[in-house]
């Protein structure tokens, strides 16, 4: 079953849930500008000693869908889906100094989330937030040029986020929001090497935890 469609499976289940159980039904998008970052970088080549250089942070853009419910004492339920997003990190490995390792990383998500507003104004509340769910990440790669590749590898990770933020209520239907969360998505690996290396072995991945913190902006709309 692929992500998308998972995502639609939830969603539907989630508005056949009987009414009585939430105060306001509601669907939301978001536009995130997310950076993601590669920590603890490795490529898996017996022949290199260190690192040299460290894979730096990216930053992308992407959107997001949910639909959930709203009760009466401020608590918030739903299920996201973030659509693909594309970032790339770049380590250089001694004693090849001048040899690039990219790793090449689309990742998708579907959580379920959980939110706590507490009212500051009769139009404005802070919220903190937690969810839970699992990403999508393909990686690949290459070394020193797009012709020396690593072997794509899709994996399903066990994803967590925490956040918080704003909520200005517009009418009783409309909610515009901004808020920050961090999104750490697990280890990552590419396939192993396609490319002919000096002992003629397959012994070289790319690998590293992914992690996230983006800043968002949300259109929320009760229904």
């Amino acid at each position: 079953m692929t992500m998308r469609k998972l995502s639609s499976f939830v969603f539907l289940t989630a508005i056949a849930t009987p009414y009585a159980q939430a105060d306001a039904w509601y669907g939301s998008a978001k536009f995130n500008s997310a950076r993601q970052n590669l920590s603890s970088a490795l490529l898996t080549s017996p022949r290199v000693t260190e690192r040299v250089e460290a894979p730096d942070s990216t930053k992308t853009f992407t959107g997001s869908y949910s639909v959930g419910y709203a009760f009466t004492d401020g608590w918030r339920a739903e299920g996201e889906y973030t659509r693909s997003g594309n970032s790339t990190f770049d380590s250089f490995w001694s004693p090849f100094n001048a040899n690039v390792n990219r790793l090449e990383v689309n990742s998708q998500r579907l959580m379920v989330n959980g939110y706590k507003n507490i009212p500051l104004t009769h139009w404005l509340s802070f919220y903190g937030m937690a969810g839970v769910g699992v990403a999508q990440i393909d990686a690949e790669g290459y070394q020193s040029n797009d012709t020396r590749r690593f072997a794509s590898h899709r994996q399903y990770n066990f994803t967590y986020s925490v956040g918080l933020g704003l909520d200005a209520k517009v009418n009783d239907r409309i909610t515009f929001g901004t808020g920050w969360r961090y999104v750490d998505m697990g280890r990552i690996e590419t396939g192993y090497n396609t490319f002919t290396n000096r002992i003629n072995a397959r012994d070289e991945q790319l690998k590293g935890k992914l992690r996230e913190q983006n800043v968002f902006f949300e259109t929320r709309v009760s229904f």
